[in-house]
């Protein structure tokens, strides 16, 4: 393969098929880049336009839901971490097109809303 030839598939945007949740979600929250977990609308219509980036949050704001909802048993000493790992894991099978990094900003938020 050519350095041209790699350049390009470096590069290259994602696919356009791709399912946009991921980072939808790490920009919406801020993860990475607040010290807090932030509902930035805008920055999804800046980056996605204000059709895609209305269906995004709406989609967000269902998995931040659902996430709530996960039973996590009767309360004990377990720590805020436990519970958000045992919720993740419970919302997880549910939603394949989640990976590590929208996981990781969900948790995020989810955990700073206990405390």
């Amino acid at each position: 393969m050519s350095n041209v030839a790699v350049l390009r598939a470096v590069t290259a945007e994602p696919d356009a098929g791709a399912d946009p949740i991921n980072e939808a979600i790490v920009l919406y929250t801020g993860f990475g880049r607040s010290p807090f977990p932030r509902a930035r609308t805008n920055d999804l219509v800046t980056r996605f336009g204000a059709e895609q980036g209305a269906d995004l949050k709406q989609r967000i704001a269902a998995l931040l839901e659902e996430l709530q909802q996960q039973p996590v048993g009767a309360p004990d000493k377990r720590s805020k971490k436990s519970v958000t790992e045992r919720a993740i894991e419970q919302l997880q099978p549910h939603h394949p097109e989640l990976d590590e990094s929208g996981l990781k900003a969900l948790a995020w938020t989810y955990s700073f809303g206990l405390r």
